[in-house]
């Protein structure tokens, strides 16, 4: 993991209100602790910002890959059809992949993140049209 993959895990943490968190794979272990957390926005906000978007968000922290880390192939595009449950792309957290999934049946617009971009739990990723 590099410093700034270690210091957007710790921006994001801060802003979404974590605490704490840890990752370990061989050879590596990191814990981050926050000292004080703020929210960025107040929770009476956090619902609206929810159900506004409409589109496949992040299942978790990780690595966002949009091509197959193995592969090395696309795992989705924009302007694809995809069915609920349909893999989208995959987060990568050390050597452990987690797919992505559309949440309903649509069509997908453009990645909202880079592939290899940091994300937590909720960012939205693609949207569905």
């Amino acid at each position: 993991m590099t410093i700034e993959e270690i210091e957007r895990l710790a921006a994001w943490c801060a802003s979404a209100g974590i605490g704490e968190i840890e990752v370990s794979e061989a050879g590596f272990s990191l814990r981050l602790h926050m000292q004080s957390v703020v929210a960025s926005t107040p929770p009476a906000e956090a619902p609206k910002a929810e159900t506004a978007f409409k589109g496949v968000r992040a299942p978790g922290v990780g690595v966002f890959r949009l091509d197959h880390p193995t592969t090395g192939r696309p795992i989705a595009g924009p302007g694809q059809v995809v069915r609920k449950g349909e893999t989208v792309g995959v987060l990568q957290v050390g050597p452990c992949l987690r797919a992505v999934l559309a949440p309903v049946d649509g069509v997908l617009g453009a990645a909202l993140v880079e592939d290899g971009a940091v994300v937590g739990y909720g960012t939205p990723l693609y949207e569905l049209v």
